[in-house]
């Protein structure tokens, strides 16, 4: 996630830190999953490999759509 929680802090306009907050927490946790995944990858078997790829690919489009609802909500709370 590019976006930082002291980002959402400093924004001017407030009222939606909460939803905002928590849109990068699910974010920040989809990337956590994602990089567990990853190294699972290189710990297990064929089949392990192939699961955890999936997840990996699953928790990045998360992370990203996470990011891209946010850098829509604060671009559009600051016009």
């Amino acid at each position: 996630m590019k976006t930082t929680f002291k980002e959402l802090i400093d924004h001017p306009n407030f009222k939606q830190f909460v939803v905002n907050s928590k849109i990068l927490d699910l974010g920040k946790h989809a990337e956590i999953i994602g990089n567990l995944a990853r190294d699972s990858m290189d710990k297990d078997g064929k089949h392990a490999k192939l699961h955890c790829s999936n997840i990996v690919d699953w928790m990045q489009e998360l992370a990203e759509q996470a990011q891209k609802i946010l850098d829509l909500r604060l671009k559009g709370e600051k016009e």
